[in-house]
Order: C-alpha cells, then structure tokens, then sequence
C-alpha cells in the first residue's frame, strides 16, 4: 500500500506542535488555554481535524506567534479545502450542540465508514476529484463524534439507503454493521422512513444547532449551500418535522437495520 500523501493540514498540525513546545506547553496545557477539549488539540497537531480560522488565530494569540499559524494557514491549508466548508458550516459543524440530518440516497456522511465514503466519492464522475483527499477529510468531520463533549445527532434515513449495494455486498454489510453500532451511543438517534411510505418532499440537508442560533446546509448536486436566513431554516425545519413524523421509532429502526445488515451477510 502507497503511504498517505502528506497535506498542507499535516504540515500545519507539526508547526502547531513545535510552536506549543517552544512555548512551553503541553497538549492538555494548550487546550485548557484555548478551553477545547485535548483530543481537539491532538487531532489539529495530527491532521486529523480541521480547525476554522477563528480557533487558528486563537492559536496565534495563545502561543505568541504573531499571525504565523494564520498566515501558514491562510496560504497553504485552505486552498485544499472545499469554499463550502471554510465557510460558516465546518465552523457551526464543530461547535453544534445539536446536527439533525436527513439524507434519502446514501448513509449520513458522519456515519459513513471509509470504504463505503470512498464507493461513494467515487460515483461522482461529473468532475475531477482527488478521492483519497476527499475520503479523508469526510473520515476527519466524523471527529467530533468522539469529542469529551460530542453533539446531539439524529439522523433520519430512508430504507432504501439500507439496501442500495453501493460499493458492493461487503462494502455495505460492513457500513450497515457500524450503522448499527454507532445507533447505540447515547448521542446518536438513527430513525429510517420505512420503505413504501407514500411520496414525501425533501432533498438531503443538515441543520446545525448551536447557543440558540440554527444553521442549515443543502446538499445539492454540485455543492453544499449554507442557510442562515432564520426564516429559510425554520421552513427547512418544518420539513425535517414533516419527515421525522413518518420514520419508525429509534428501536423499530434499529431493528431493521440489524435486520437488514444480516440479510448483506447472508
């Protein structure tokens, strides 16, 4: 196997790390500093989470290095990122205390397990992508899942994303099973509209609810679109209410995607 191509987010994460030594301070010293949590710190030092140019500058600030972590930032790290997510939604995505997410084709991307994101990703054949970049950057999102003080999700889901063999019979039985195991964390409510339930109106989104403010992100087919406007998230809102009426209970579904996922391993 080829090793893992280097990112500009691997190379900030090591010049984090050496400004925090050079400082003086440890991981856990640095993310009391901040008031984030020390897993967030290891996964920015790690590359394997990206942090919004607000936490950047908080960075420069603490660490006394005069803009450089921005600047490195600015001109290396976000030219690699999709516009969509340096905008305010990676931003509200991280910080939420609440994501609601609806989604009729696929398994939610935080959710996803990488050998089913990459059958995905790869499916996109209307334009150039870097597949393996892609993978990793929707495998990073999924952090904060496991923060000391992760989110409230629900996903809702229809039952047709359960038995579409995207990526194939071990593929799927693989992403089903830990469908199955990620339902069952006190955090995270999955709830499947069941299949032959008449015609409901919705396209995939997220709302994002944090401190009071809700933000919502439209998946469309070329790209995600941010929703601020308070009125076009509380209709966006009213649809996610409509929908969330004709899913089966959180246990019925977690039944039958246990279900489900033994018929793929059969």
């Amino acid at each position: 196997m080829a090793p893992k191509r280097e990112t500009a987010l691997d190379a900030w994460g090591r010049e984090l790390a050496h400004a925090c030594e050079a400082a003086g301070l440890t991981g856990r010293q640095f993310a009391e500093a901040l008031h984030v949590a020390p897993s967030t710190v290891s996964q920015w030092m790690n590359g394997r989470r990206t942090p919004h140019l607000d936490d950047v500058k908080r960075c420069d600030e603490a660490l006394h290095t005069n803009g450089y972590l921005a600047r490195y930032f600015e001109k290396w790290v976000t030219p690699e990122i999709p516009t969509v997510w340096t905008d305010r939604w990676l931003s509200a995505e991280a910080h939420a205390n609440m994501i609601q997410n609806y989604e009729f084709a696929v398994i939610p991307g935080l959710l996803q397990t990488p050998d089913y994101a990459r059958a995905v990703i790869q499916h996109n054949r209307h334009s150039g992508v870097d597949v393996d970049e892609i993978v990793r950057r929707r495998i990073e999102r999924q952090a904060i899942l496991d923060d000391e003080n992760p989110p409230m999700c629900i996903f809702i889901i229809d039952e047709y994303v359960l038995r579409r063999p995207i990526g194939g019979k071990k593929v799927l039985s693989g992403q089903l099973v830990h469908l199955y195991a990620m339902a069952q964390r006190w955090n995270i409510v999955v709830k499947v509209v069941p299949a032959g339930t008449e015609y409901y109106a919705g396209c995939p989104f997220m709302i994002a609810k944090l401190d009071g403010t809700e933000i919502a992100n439209l998946d469309t087919a070329l790209r995600g679109q941010v929703i601020e406007r308070p009125d076009q998230v509380a209709q966006i809102g009213r649809i996610w209410e409509d929908i969330r009426e004709l899913a089966s209970s959180p246990d019925e579904s977690l039944a039958l995607i246990k279900a489900v996922a033994e018929e793929w391993q059969a």
